[in-house]
């Protein structure tokens, strides 16, 4: 059937991520201000559960994949780390863009408003979570998967793309809420905030099949691919998600948020398991 093709899995998977991104931004209709101190912390949490899933759903099946190559079992993890952040960089030197606790705009130099590289950012941000969904589903249906797990293996299995999709969808709730916000505070009204703030979850969905038909069609590359998406993930994590939770001085709480993210994972991890 059409709806077993990993590919179709994981367009599915990132359209429910790009809804959960539209779900956060709904609650600009709520208030018009949220209290920074929480923002923080649903930041922290977001960072928290984005590391989590890249280790454990990612990182983990990858190192697993990569056993039999012994003591060189840590050079495909490293280049697919490597070039996985490597490409966030390089759209970040390219796409213009604004993160929302900045001024300063990265990127080539543009005309855009304010607004426009608000988005831009929060879309740069979404491609790796798209990434991440589509490679464990591309994981997942790839014989060497299949035929590890038939030997007794637990590697990269349907529960992992769950366990990245469930991740994913909750941490982007809060994301999708600190886009409208950005936005509501450059002066865009409460349905242009809502509205931008759902176009800039649509590169979720877009970067899953990508990340779907790689993992599925590189044969023998899978670890790489895996800590590829893995590599992306954490880049955005530590450029953009932490650095913005401790602008206001709210470092602290943030942090401990980030833990309990971790936990949250975790704890799915062993429920879905």
């Amino acid at each position: 059937m059409i709806f077993d093709h990993p590919a179709v899995q994981a367009f599915g998977a990132g359209t429910l991520t790009w809804l959960s991104i539209s779900a956060g931004a709904a609650l600009i209709f709520a208030r018009k201000n949220f209290s920074r101190f929480l923002m923080d912390c649903l930041l922290g949490a977001a960072g928290g559960m984005m590391l989590a899933a890249a280790s454990l759903g990612l990182l983990a099946p990858a190192l697993e994949m990569t056993a039999p190559l012994g003591r060189l079992s840590f050079l495909p993890i490293i280049c697919g780390l490597a070039l996985g952040a490597a490409f966030l960089l390089g759209l970040d030197k390219v796409l213009p863009h604004l993160h929302a606790m900045q001024d300063s705009v990265e990127g080539v130099d543009t005309r855009w408003r304010r607004s426009a590289l608000l988005v831009a950012a929060m879309a740069l941000h979404h491609i790796p979570e798209g990434l991440a969904v589509g490679v464990g589903y591309g994981a997942a249906a790839h014989p060497e998967a299949i035929q590890a797990l038939q030997a007794g293996g637990s590697g990269a299995d349907m529960a992992t793309a769950v366990l990245l999709t469930a991740s994913i969808m909750l941490q982007s709730l809060p994301e999708g809420l600190v886009v409208a916000l950005a936005l509501r505070a450059e002066g865009c009204s409460a349905r242009q905030s809502f509205f931008w703030g759902v176009a800039s979850g649509a590169t979720a969905p877009l970067g899953a099949l990508p990340g779907a038909l790689a993992a599925t069609l590189a044969s023998g590359l899978l670890p790489i691919a895996l800590a590829f998406a893995a590599g992306a993930m954490i880049y955005v994590v530590l450029e953009e998600v932490i650095p913005e939770a401790n602008a206001s001085g709210n470092g602290n709480a943030a942090t401990i948020a980030a833990i309990g993210g971790i936990c949250l994972v975790v704890l799915m991890e062993c429920i879905f398991r």
